[in-house]
């Protein structure tokens, strides 16, 4: 997701008071909706917005109409089509429990926030979403609250309140004995149907409660899904699921002896290493390389990723842990909700109002819950140290939910101190071999002063041509 990186700041009590103004000043004009219709197949072009009020007759008409029209496009009364039509019962705590009214060997490999049946799994949206029962021929389809509700926003799903017998027409509809067409009696016995507001009520709340998402994690999964990407959530999404980083099966230690040539090299490297307690960082003396220099400037100890951190960090905590993991839209062709493969991105949410900027703990916590991903081997060169740095050793993307608007910012475990830059110029290129000019019949080698042919007088440095 490199294309998801935005800012955040902070503003003084003076702007706070601006603000206000610039909240109202802001408006959009949506009296573009109002020339929308069903015949319509473009979109019309947003009207232009006037930056500052100045009071007449003419601005407020203006903004009455964008307010008319905005409340005219949210009334507007959206219908399912019948070739498009799906059902879903929501049997979450709030309702009929879904572990009291449907039996156990049914339910069989869901999760407990799986509280939403649809009669089938018409559409391409299942591709991605939905959980199939196990141990059962004829297995039913579950969403999790966020996946309703987004295909209840969407208009793909009408949400019903059930009944004793919706589950038991469900099963018939997947086994394929129930009747195609259905009276209205028959549907008011299966249950009575949900709004959107109610959809919100029953779906929305808290982190770690059973059977709900919170607004900001819902807010971004709904961005997310929009966009294109594939969603799923991460093995610890909850703070009561944690997960092993460094499981012995995962990573393993390798306790060889070292070799002679790296015995030596270390002793070497310890040697040149110890420094004076006084004096210059640099010894006096002559240098033919750039890297030499430097080694004896590294004061500062610089932080190198390995697979298995020395002193790991502890488990995350909320709000810094990852909720979803990603995969982009050009794998949706391969996808697989049973061997999705490894995600592209991992994402972590948080809400800028009720957390501050993470702590360095947090932040390594957060990344050293990632798997191990070093940039690729194809990256190498000085031509693509930027792309090594962005990409980092493990990497995370962070969502700031700010009241709906959310920004993306990418988290990486970079390796500045293994970028040694200074190597490019230790590579033995003839640029600057010759200075000034040489004898071109007579020179000599090396420094000195000579005369001859069209060289004339002066020093020269580098081979003279006999």
């Amino acid at each position: 997701m490199a294309d998801l990186d935005d800012d955040i700041t902070a503003a003084t009590p003076q702007d706070q008071s601006n603000d206000d103004n610039d909240l109202i000043d802001d408006l959009p004009d949506f009296r573009f909706l109002a020339s929308l219709s069903s015949k319509s197949a473009k979109l019309p072009k947003r009207g232009e917005k006037d930056f500052e009020p100045h009071g007449t007759k003419h601005q407020g008409g203006i903004l009455e109409a964008s307010r008319q029209a905005m409340h005219d496009a949210l009334s507007h009364t959206r219908v399912h089509p019948p070739k498009a039509y799906l059902r879903g019962y929501y049997y979450g705590e709030d309702g009929l429990s879904r572990d009291e009214a449907i039996a156990e060997e049914l339910r069989r490999g869901l999760d407990d926030d799986h509280i939403v049946v649809v009669e089938s799994s018409k559409g391409p949206h299942f591709k991605t979403m939905g959980k199939t029962t196990q141990g059962h021929k004829y297995g039913s389809i579950w969403l999790l609250p966020e996946e309703a509700l987004y295909l209840v926003e969407r208009g793909n799903l009408d949400l019903w309140w059930p009944t004793r017998s919706s589950f038991a027409s469900v099963h018939e509809g997947i086994q394929g004995s129930r009747k195609s067409t259905e009276t209205d009696d028959q549907a008011e016995g299966l249950g009575v149907p949900m709004s959107l507001q109610a959809a919100y009520a029953m779906l929305i709340g808290k982190d770690g409660e059973r059977g709900k998402v919170s607004l900001e994690r819902y807010t971004v999964y709904a961005n997310l899904k929009r966009t294109g990407y594939a969603i799923s959530r991460a093995p610890d999404w909850s703070s009561s699921t944690d997960v092993d980083r460094h499981s012995p099966t995962t990573f393993q230690r390798t306790a060889e002896s070292p070799s002679l040539f790296t015995w030596l090299f270390g002793r070497f490297a310890e040697r040149e290493g110890e420094r004076p307690l006084y004096g210059p960082l640099v010894r006096p003396g002559m240098y033919r390389s750039y890297s030499t220099i430097y080694r004896q400037i590294a004061i500062i100890p610089r932080h190198k990723p390995c697979v298995v951190p020395p002193e790991p960090a502890p488990s995350p905590e909320e709000p810094f842990r990852v909720a979803y993991f990603l995969w982009r839209a050009s794998r949706l062709a391969t996808f697989a909700k049973s061997n999705p493969g490894a995600p592209d991105f991992r994402v972590a949410i948080a809400d800028a109002r009720s957390s501050s900027v993470p702590t360095l703990m947090q932040v390594t916590s957060l990344l050293e819950s990632t798997p191990w991903d070093p940039p690729n081997p194809d990256w190498e060169g000085n031509a693509k140290s930027y792309g090594r740095l962005k990409h980092g050793w493990r990497n995370v993307v962070l969502a700031v939910n700010d009241q709906g608007v959310i920004s993306y910012l990418q988290l990486g475990e970079a390796a500045f101190g293994e970028e040694q830059m200074y190597e490019r110029f230790d590579g033995g290129s003839p640029q600057g071999a010759k200075r000034g000019v040489g004898g071109a019949q007579r020179g000599t080698g090396g420094r000195g002063r000579g005369r001859g042919g069209r060289g004339g007088r002066g020093r020269g440095r580098g081979g003279g041509r006999n």
